[in-house]
């Protein structure tokens, strides 16, 4: 069972994605190092924070240097480029009206029993994983090792909110 950590952070402001979207695609931004000395369980509780908050700083800073996120109606990202899902996925959602930073948090529950594996020297665990203003919802696959969060795959259960992702990606 995963326990309620609190991990303290620098406290740094994020670009306002709406106004100057091109400043959160910027891909030279230097993330600091946050993954030294923390525990996996300390680093996977930062990177669920992260997700409840679409805070894409949040995510970096639990994520170890080669960390992939593959969501497969959007693409691969990794942590320099988490802005620029965010900035997609508000994009495709705002066909059915204005969609804030809030509506973009993603809650993770679990780990899931039944579920934990070694694959390719890594710790996997699956979360459920949903936005609720979104309507999306489905599983993540998160690979934890001691330099951070190494991979994350989500999958959609099949909704209408899914439907918008694939009907804009084209």
């Amino acid at each position: 069972m995963l326990q309620a950590l609190n991990i303290h952070t620098q406290e740094v402001p994020l670009p306002t994605l709406h106004r100057n979207p091109l400043a959160a695609r910027s891909r030279t931004r230097t993330w600091r190092q946050a993954t030294r000395g923390k525990t996996e369980a300390e680093l996977l509780a930062l990177y669920i924070a992260g997700w409840s908050e679409a805070d894409p700083r949040k995510i970096a800073d639990a994520a170890a240097v080669d960390y992939a996120f593959e969501d497969p109606l959007i693409g691969r990202f990794c942590r320099h480029s988490l802005a620029e899902y965010f900035e997609i996925v508000r994009g495709r959602f705002a066909i059915s009206g204005a969609t804030a930073r809030k509506d973009l948090c993603f809650k993770l529950s679990g780990p899931m029993e039944g579920f934990a594996g070694k694959r390719t020297g890594h710790c996997w665990r699956e979360f459920w994983r949903e936005a609720p203003a979104l309507g999306l919802t489905g599983v993540a696959r998160i690979a934890v090792t001691p330099k951070g969060i190494v991979a994350d795959a989500v999958a959609y259960d099949l909704n209408m909110a899914t439907e918008v992702l694939r009907g804009s990606a084209g």
